[in-house]
């Protein structure tokens, strides 16, 4: 698995031709951070419809429309999932050395959709594992209906005729 990826800027600007290096969250790491922002987008949902939000979430977030999910929560929630994410994220500072690298900081973004664009690339590179958190959700009653025990059986119990 890739663990961390280089991203340089493309797009005309002042950032144009900057190096950063998205990194991945450790497992744990990434299984909570995957629950947290379950819980976080969930909040003030009714007990009994979060396994089902969590589910159709944990599908939006592994979208392009995932970060948006967390921009519209609860700066209670997000904001210390926000951080996470920026701390998945270093710069190679100087192009002649390239394997020097530092975490990010303000002064490092000339252009705010640089750093909308990197946090879009980060979120992605980190979601691969929602499909693995929304499978640790509780199952849904409706996941599981009611059976009545079997009262017949319908398993032959001799062989059948060859008589036509």
């Amino acid at each position: 698995m890739i663990r961390e990826m280089d991203y340089t800027v493309t797009t005309e600007g002042p950032d144009k031709g900057k190096v950063f290096v998205i990194s991945r969250m450790p497992a744990f790491q990434a299984e909570r951070w995957g629950r947290s922002f379950l819980y976080g987008a969930t909040a003030g949902t009714p007990l009994e419809a979060r396994a089902v939000y969590a589910g159709a979430i944990a599908e939006v977030a592994r979208s392009a429309v995932g970060l948006n999910v967390l921009r519209s929560m609860d700066p209670a929630f997000s904001d210390p999932l926000e951080k996470e994410l920026r701390d998945c994220i270093k710069i190679k500072p100087d192009p002649e050395r390239p394997s020097i690298t530092r975490f990010i900081i303000d002064g490092d973004f000339e252009d705010i959709s640089t750093f909308i664009e990197l946090q879009q690339k980060t979120f992605e590179f980190n979601t691969g594992f929602f499909q693995a958190v929304s499978r640790s959700l509780p199952p849904l009653a409706s996941d599981h209906p009611h059976q009545e025990p079997e009262t017949s059986s319908i398993t032959p119990t001799s062989a059948p005729s060859l008589e036509p």
